[in-house]
């Protein structure tokens, strides 16, 4: 981990920190049990300016699950820094297999893959980075548990790879401040392609750049959302998941948009 992020370890946040943390004395109460709307659910935020965690539902947040489709940020870094993918614009054919969600089925560029998790995308690009490439790519950037063994195009959808929130917050950390293994060029171009600019409440403010996932269907059904958010001089990296029953990416998305608007 990055040094800002490594002043509270892992162990030392689950000392340090509550059910329902505050900001600090100097910034009013936040209760984020409040946000979590009874769901099982992990609430995790660095703040960059004052140095500390904002956690509610410690054990959660540190479990280890599958990254699910938040998979695509540090996947379309390594197809980057692999030459696997050319940038953005990186359009690949849809090979006419019908899929279940409609917006699968049609040609995707990079940008399109992400902003639309388009799976078939991502398994494509991980067969042609191989195994051998894919596995230095993940010890490098010390990404969750590195396994790749689930299967070279499935491995981070519900199998063996797997990431806690705190483990998001360092990597989405360290890819905001360009701080990774890799190109600084590749991963401000990863960046930008996670912003999120739609279906945003009305007067929310600063700037989000993030990404969703979702295993469903799973031995254990769970969603996430995670990534940067900053507002003026402000800052914060986060990640929020939620376990259970048909737990999806966008009901991490909401309780994050939620508290990431209230944040004082």
């Amino acid at each position: 981990m990055n040094k800002s992020i490594n002043a509270l370890t892992l162990a030392g946040a689950a000392i340090l920190l509550s059910q329902s943390a505050q900001a600090g004395p100097e910034h009013a109460t936040l209760t984020l049990s409040d946000y979590a709307g009874g769901k099982a659910a992990c609430i995790a935020i660095y703040d960059r300016n004052a140095g500390q965690y904002l956690v509610h539902g410690m054990a959660q947040c540190l479990e280890r699950l599958s990254p699910c489709s938040t998979f695509k940020i540090p996947h379309a870094l390594i197809g980057l820094e692999t030459g696997v993918s050319s940038g953005p614009g990186d359009t690949r054919k849809w090979d006419g297999t019908v899929h279940s969600r409609t917006v699968q089925n049609r040609d995707h560029d990079l940008d399109s893959a992400i902003d639309d998790s388009i799976v078939w995308y991502f398994q494509e690009m991980a067969r042609e980075v191989g195994p051998e490439r894919m596995q230095q790519a993940l010890d490098a950037f010390d990404y969750g548990n590195r396994d790749i063994s689930g299967g070279q195009d499935r491995f981070w959808l519900s199998s063996s790879l797997q990431i806690n929130a705190l483990e998001q917050i360092d990597f989405m950390d360290r890819l905001d401040r360009a701080a990774l293994p890799a190109a600084p060029e590749n991963q401000a171009t990863v960046r930008g392609m996670m912003a999120q600019e739609k279906n945003l409440p009305e007067g929310f403010s600063g700037e989000l750049y993030a990404k969703t996932g979702s295993c469903i269907g799973a031995e254990t059904d769970h969603g996430w959302f995670t990534g940067i958010y900053g507002r003026g001089p402000d800052s914060w990296v986060f990640a929020v998941n939620v376990k259970g029953k048909k737990q999806w990416g966008w009901q991490a998305r909401k309780i994050a948009v939620e508290v990431l608007n209230d944040l004082p």
